[in-house]
């Protein structure tokens, strides 16, 4: 969800530097854009916590929980036409995410999307998180429908490591071009920047943090 459902990467950077701050950590930004965004908890705890036992990360882990869970975000900029248009079509959504049952029910019900995608996938269906492809083809696997089939929208690093070594296409949601290093194809700030076609979507999609698409247009970040 975060980051190309929601926009939370503010209060994901709040959560993460304010906990860890307590125990006496300090979290630079590119510790943020290498080992948080897009990752599984337990990796970010093991990568900014490495000296402190079991017991303590799981408080800390509760403390960072506990702040993202009951946070208010906003959607991101035309994602929920574009949810719309696709439901209309008939088009089968997965939301894949390294959030959590709870927090990923809050989401959706706060936005109204509660029945919006065909499948959820969450960090508690798969053993390995991003930038394994795990998450990906599960998500593929429960929409019935080829991987190399569906499209992928990722707003991090390892998102879209996980997208494209699972065998998906990807397009990059945000303002970081270097995602097209990793393999997206393309970089769109949000999704009103990115435009549909109705003749050519394809019959099945999913995305990292909450919808598919199935052409775009070649309007893009600078890169």
């Amino acid at each position: 969800m975060d980051g190309v459902l929601i926009q939370s990467r503010e209060v994901i950077e709040f959560a993460w530097t304010s906990v860890a701050r307590e125990y006496g950590v300090e979290i630079s930004q590119d510790f943020i854009h290498e080992h948080i965004h897009g990752r599984p908890g337990e990796y970010t705890l093991e990568a900014l916590f490495p000296s402190f036992d079991q017991p303590t990360r799981r408080i800390i882990k509760q403390q960072v929980d506990a702040a993202e869970e009951v946070a208010v975000c906003s959607l991101v900029p035309g994602v929920a036409k574009l949810i719309s248009r696709l439901r209309e079509r008939s088009i089968p959504l997965a939301l894949v995410t390294s959030s959590w049952p709870a927090r990923i029910a809050n989401v959706l019900n706060y936005h109204g999307l509660e029945t919006a995608f065909e499948c959820i996938v969450s960090r508690e269906d798969v053993s390995s998180g991003k930038p394994a492809p795990d998450c990906y083809q599960l998500a593929a696997r429960k929409l019935n429908n080829p991987i190399n089939e569906c499209l992928v929208f990722e707003d991090s690093v390892s998102g879209v490591q996980s997208a494209v070594g699972g065998g998906a296409i990807c397009l990059g949601i945000g303002n970081d071009i270097s995602l097209r290093d990793d393999g997206a194809k393309a970089v769109y700030t949000d999704f009103d920047a990115l435009q549909t076609t109705e003749s050519s979507a394809p019959t099945s999609l999913f995305t990292e943090n909450g919808l598919v698409l199935g052409s775009h247009s070649s309007r893009r970040s600078p890169s």
